[in-house]
């Protein structure tokens, strides 16, 4: 039963003198190519119906319509056919190939009779003057003419967006009506003067250049063209020099894609082994960190159980005699020596390998170094600890953060000329900040030298994703934030 719906006719936009040549130049030298069923696939996407010129009856467009050059398309169905024949053959001169060839298409033939007596720069003004008798798209116009060049600017209408494969086509056909006014040596140059909007009115220019033949020797040409035998010995002497053209093109395009290759190769090796060798530079300094830290410990658990241990028991025995003789002044100057000693080496071995990071934590450890600071160095140092939870880094971080912190506390002691600063624990977004300031003498931060102190602490924050901020002037103090991404340190479980 017939739908009751009117089937709408696509647009007249191109003609079939342009598909008649693409169908036939497909199926000779692209035989696998299923164009029938690209139609269909093109057909399920949008209406195309075409009428019949026999029949007058309104139908679905078939392979049988693209071979017939009185049949009028729409420029919607065919940019859909060159988008299906571009995915399926990506070569991205075959529009031109096409194109360039169809001078030798029969219905181009029938209507370019007495073309050889024009020459190239009378075709290229006839073909803009008649071209809606081909493609109602566009508009041609002559931009320059000269010996051996003509520009012609092609502006396509604003509903009419254009694709790669069209363009290349058409700088093939006006290589085609160059070929047919008896030109030679002809190539053709394509550039975007403007790409439209999304809709379409994209502007072209064409640059065309060829060697221009005597009349004589043109007339010669087309009178001999017409001749069938000699016209068929020409266009396999053109198909036999077209291929070898070919062939030469296609070597140079492998020994260019082949060359790029080799580059790109080269280049993504040089990468990876540049990421390979910073990868293992950073694991050997991830490495060398820990292995300074477990010999920090280790010195520290020595000087514990044997120097420390030595020095109270010596401080015990002097006691002791003291207690027998309490008016002994040496015996009193004696303890007062180990009693210091022993404090100084209890400090040093908990600055060396602090038991108290290990076993309680970062936060744990920057407020026992603050006090143990202030006490020792009669400094006022600030601990602040403004993090809303407890958090977890693992051993590197946490050592790293800690030396850093020590690091820059001995570097107000020394440098900054002021007993005052503070050391502040806080979370910014996804990121820990420990921040370490001063008021004293502050500096030029471009004074930094690479290698050493401050320069030294960036590049091993840096093995854990870490950074640091430095903002000082001179007199006005110094600002230290060290930072690291807090998506690497997990938090504190929390106990039930």
């Amino acid at each position: 039963m017939e739908s009751p719906h009117v089937q709408a006719v696509m647009p007249k936009q191109v003609s079939g003198l342009n598909t008649y040549w693409l169908v036939q130049y497909l199926e000779n030298h692209h035989p696998s190519l299923d164009l029938a069923a690209a139609i269909d696939t093109i057909a399920n996407q949008f209406p195309c119906c075409i009428e019949n010129l026999a029949s007058g009856v309104v139908e679905q467009v078939t392979l049988s319509h693209l071979r017939q050059e009185r049949y009028w398309f729409s420029h919607r169905f065919i940019k859909a056919l060159h988008e299906q024949i571009q995915q399926v053959i990506p070569d991205p001169r075959l529009g031109f190939k096409i194109g360039s060839t169809m001078f030798r298409s029969q219905p181009l033939i029938r209507t370019a009779i007495g073309i050889p007596l024009l020459g190239v720069q009378r075709v290229a003004q006839r073909v803009s003057q008649e071209a809606a008798k081909f493609n109602r798209t566009k508009k041609y116009q002559i931009r320059k003419q000269g010996p051996g060049l003509v520009v012609i600017r092609i502006t396509h209408n604003p509903d009419i967006d254009i694709c790669d494969f069209t363009m290349q086509w058409n700088a093939g056909c006006f290589c085609s009506y160059a070929k047919l006014a008896g030109a030679t040596e002809v190539s053709v140059d394509l550039h975007c003067i403007d790409p439209g909007t999304a809709t379409g009115g994209a502007i072209w220019d064409f640059t065309i250049r060829y060697q221009d033949q005597p009349l004589l020797t043109r007339l010669a040409k087309g009178t001999l063209s017409s001749i069938p035998w000699i016209r068929e010995l020409t266009i396999r002497a053109e198909e036999v020099e077209a291929d070898h053209t070919q062939q030469i093109l296609n070597r140079d395009e492998i020994i260019r894609e082949r060359t790029e290759h080799l580059l790109s190769l080269q280049q993504k090796l040089i990468e990876e082994e540049r990421t390979n060798i910073e990868q293992q530079l950073q694991q050997m300094s991830l490495e060398l960190v820990a292995t300074e830290e477990r010999e920090r410990k280790a010195i520290a658990e020595d000087l514990h159980d044997s120097v420390t241990q030595l020095l109270a028991l010596s401080l015990s025995k002097v006691k002791k005699a003291k207690q027998k003789n309490l008016l002994n002044p040496e015996l009193i100057e004696i303890q007062d020596h180990l009693e210091l000693a022993l404090n100084d080496l209890r400090s040093l071995t908990f600055q060396i390998s602090p038991p108290v990071l290990y076993d309680f934590g970062l936060e744990a450890a920057l407020e026992w170094l603050v006090d143990d600071v202030n006490s020792r160095h009669n400094m006022q140092l600030l601990f602040t600890n403004l993090l809303p939870a407890p958090l977890q880094p693992n051993h590197q971080q946490k050592v790293t953060l800690y030396r850093a912190v020590r690091e820059l506390i001995i570097n107000i002691i020394k440098h900054s000329g002021t007993e005052n600063g503070q050391v502040i624990l806080r979370q910014e977004t996804n990121r820990l900040i420990l921040e370490v300031a001063d008021e004293g003498c502050g500096f030029h931060t471009s004074s930094i030298e690479p290698g050493f102190g401050l320069y030294s602490l960036k590049e091993r924050l840096g093995l854990l994703n870490g950074q640091i901020e430095i903002l000082s002037t001179p007199g006005e103090g110094s600002i230290f934030m060290l930072s690291m991404p807090l998506d690497s340190i997990p938090p504190v479980a929390s106990s039930r």
